[in-house]
């Protein structure tokens, strides 16, 4: 079991990983695009790549009770605190 578990780690953070390289490459792709939409495009996008990093930042560190984790993000930064 302890294979097929490090498996889907492995599938998850991959697919989590490729997602965000994504919507890094959407966003690079926006910036040169005029239009009057790309606001509320961008947005979307800022939100996406947040979120897909957040994933990753917490399946790359391990948290135990207690503990309190900060992700740094250009936007802004997030905590998550575990309680115990």
């Amino acid at each position: 079991m302890k294979k097929e578990i490090e498996e889907l780690y492995n599938e998850v953070y991959e697919t989590i990983a490729d997602y965000h390289l994504k919507s890094l490459q959407y966003a690079k792709q926006l910036s040169e695009k005029p239009g009057s939409q790309r606001e509320e495009e961008t947005e979307k996008l800022e939100r996406i790549e947040f979120a897909l990093q957040a994933a990753k930042d917490i399946l790359e560190n391990m948290m135990t009770p207690g503990t309190t984790m900060t992700i740094m993000h250009q936007k802004g930064s997030i905590q998550i605190d575990l309680n115990k």
